[in-house]
């Protein structure tokens, strides 16, 4: 292994022998940041799938009454819009939740220090909750299916026309 750049100062994490992380809260901290990364990615790119899409069908078929005479362009712009609404409605919803557990948290600040403890070690959502978990999984999740899905049915559109 090449020796580090010049400029490049050791890290603390020397200290336990070249580990990247010097503990596993850094390396949950690390995988949480990524994480969070990650799914703001897949916000970002199905919204600029979904706008590549519409200016496509746009762009290929040039009028309304061409577009609506295809139905693989149709449905390729009705999976956009339902992306679209989706997103907007699991974002009030998931707003909401996120408001009901800052009340919640508020409400009993020593209930909530006791079950920050409990959760320490379980596969527990906490501070979040398992509604919350569900939710943000369904709208990654629908977000990826209707963007490919409406990607697809404009190839389809393509082929067919």
């Amino acid at each position: 292994m090449p020796p580090p750049p010049p400029d490049v100062t050791p890290s603390p994490q020397s200290a336990r022998g070249g580990a990247l992380y010097a503990n596993s809260s850094e390396g949950a901290k690390a995988v949480r940041e990524d994480y969070l990364y990650w799914s703001g990615r897949l916000t970002d790119t199905s919204f600029q799938l979904s706008l590549a899409v519409i200016a496509a069908n746009w762009a290929v078929f040039g009028s309304v009454q061409k577009l609506l005479g295809n139905a693989w362009a149709q449905t390729s712009l009705i999976l956009v819009i339902l992306s679209f609404a989706l997103s907007v409605v699991g974002a009030k919803w998931m707003s909401e939740l996120h408001r009901k557990q800052v009340d919640y948290a508020e409400q009993d600040l020593q209930r909530w220090d006791k079950e920050c403890e409990a959760s320490r070690g379980q596969r527990d959502p906490w501070p979040f909750t398992w509604k919350i978990e569900h939710l943000g999984r369904c709208m990654r999740e629908l977000k990826m299916w209707l963007t490919l899905g409406a990607g697809a049915a404009f190839v389809a559109a393509l082929l067919v026309s």
